[in-house]
């Protein structure tokens, strides 16, 4: 039985949960420059529609295969090292693009800025996943707002110095805050706790073994170490790496077509103010700073940890609060404000879960050792970042030539296609005797809402 934790450990988690979320924030506010300075670039630069998709697939294009390598190169680098020159190299590409006066040349930095862009991920999964042993839906749920949080701040920050100062300091103003942060993450982070407290920080619903005297005696062998690294064929094969994959190549379709593309929508589509436009753009990931820790407070309390499950609910909702932004587009800023709210409660809940939560989970199921979690996020997001490369072009394409209400009804179906999956998975992990059906029906209406079954 294990002994209270002591403070001194308690504070340590909670020092490297916070240094993380400003790490990852701070990743975040350097990527939102590229959405809201699109009508600036189109206007005073003389990038096309096309120029713009091009430069959003050189970033996304570049930063799926990135994400898997970052992973695999993590499990070896230590983590301090990885997000310090992950963020050094995205302050010097955020301070270029600034300068950029050609397409070409935006997009090969957009290329190298993807590549320090991934660094961030896969690297705070994989020591989160070590610190965080409890609760984790619903610390991970609060943890992963940063996205959120940092692109709300980016986005109120950015069109701030693009409407007062140019679109050019839109990228410049964030470098010595990532510049700062850097020198904080290369001093503090640490991998894993140290030695002496490693009994607080098993992971719930493992037990630590400890070899017994007589099993020494007995000259029994210690189990193996678990690899330091893993390979790509290693990582697909685990139970449910690709569907959950490919569930999440949908959703980060639709997510990053918002994100991208969201203030020029309402400045181009819906004759919103450029200022306006930014700021009612922010409506979206305000909506995600309440949907993540939503969803890791239910999948926790509500769902027995199910989170696949938790998931492919959400992502119904998400296909009907799409279908409102269609019908409801015309009745003004509030309303369209509270549409896309409801909508990045729906949308980027989900995407915490699946980028975050359940690659831990598999990771640490895998036996492979902790390398598997940073690799598992890796491949994951990889996965899910080629659906935001497909968007580029096809949210240029469809807007163009059938209107944007089409490209929403698109938006519609991939958060059918993501919910089913979803659904599907967590029907392969019930036991024999209980459906998928029954087991929604016993959450919603049942009293006994945290005895359901594994």
């Amino acid at each position: 039985m294990l002994t209270s934790e002591p403070p001194s450990a308690s504070r340590a988690r909670l020092r490297i949960v916070v240094l993380l979320y400003f790490t990852y924030l701070c990743y975040y506010l350097a990527r939102k420059a590229d959405a809201i300075t699109k009508s600036s670039l189109q206007a005073e630069v003389g990038f096309s529609l096309d120029d713009l998709a091009l430069a959003d697939t050189s970033y996304l294009g570049i930063y799926t295969f990135a994400l898997f390598a970052s992973g695999m190169i993590g499990a070896r680098v230590p983590s301090n090292i990885m997000l310090c020159v992950g963020l050094c190299g995205v302050a010097f590409c955020s301070w270029a693009k600034s300068r950029a006066t050609s397409p070409m040349e935006f997009c090969i930095l957009q290329g190298l800025h993807a590549i320090f862009q991934s660094t961030g991920w896969p690297t705070c999964i994989k020591v989160l996943a070590t610190w965080v042993n409890r609760n984790r839906g619903t610390v991970m749920g609060v943890w992963t707002t940063c996205q959120s949080l940092g692109g709300v701040a980016g986005t109120l920050a950015g069109t701030y110095f693009l409407t007062g100062f140019g679109w050019s300091h839109a990228y410049t103003y964030h470098v010595p805050i990532l510049l700062a942060m850097a020198v904080v993450d290369l001093m503090l982070i640490q991998d894993e706790p140290p030695r002496e407290w490693s009994e607080f920080f098993v992971p719930e619903g493992m037990v630590k073994e400890k070899p017994s005297e007589e099993n020494a005696n007995a000259g029994e062998k210690a189990p193996e170490a678990a690899p330091t690294h893993i390979s790509l064929s290693q990582v697909v094969a685990l139970p449910g790496v690709l569907a959950v994959g490919t569930s999440y190549f949908f959703l980060k379709f639709m997510r990053y077509a918002l994100l991208f593309w969201l203030p020029f929508y309402y400045e181009k589509e819906l004759r919103y103010d450029r200022g306006l436009a930014g700021y009612i753009s922010t409506s979206f990931e305000l909506g995600g700073t309440i949907g993540t820790p939503l969803i890791g407070y239910i999948s926790d309390r509500y769902m027995a940890g199910k989170r696949d499950l938790t998931a492919g609910l959400f992502m119904t909702g998400a296909a009907v609060s799409l279908s409102m932004c269609i019908l409801f587009s015309e009745w003004g800023p509030l309303i369209n404000g509270i549409c896309m709210g409801l909508t990045g409660i729906l949308v980027i809940g989900p995407d915490s879960v699946l980028s975050g939560t359940i690659a831990q989970d598999i990771g640490q199921r895998s036996g492979l050792g902790k390398a598997a979690v940073g690799s598992v996020a890796g491949l994951l997001n990889s996965m899910g970042s080629a659906g935001s490369i497909f968007q580029s072009g096809a949210t240029a394409f469809i807007s163009r030539a059938y209107g944007w209400n089409a490209l929403f009804l698109a938006f519609v179906a991939c958060a059918c296609l993501s919910a089913g999956i979803l659904f599907q998975v967590a029907a392969r992990s019930l036991p024999p005797n209980q459906s998928l059906s029954k087991l929604v029906w016993n959450i919603m209406f049942s009293s006994k809402k945290t005895e359901i079954s594994e």
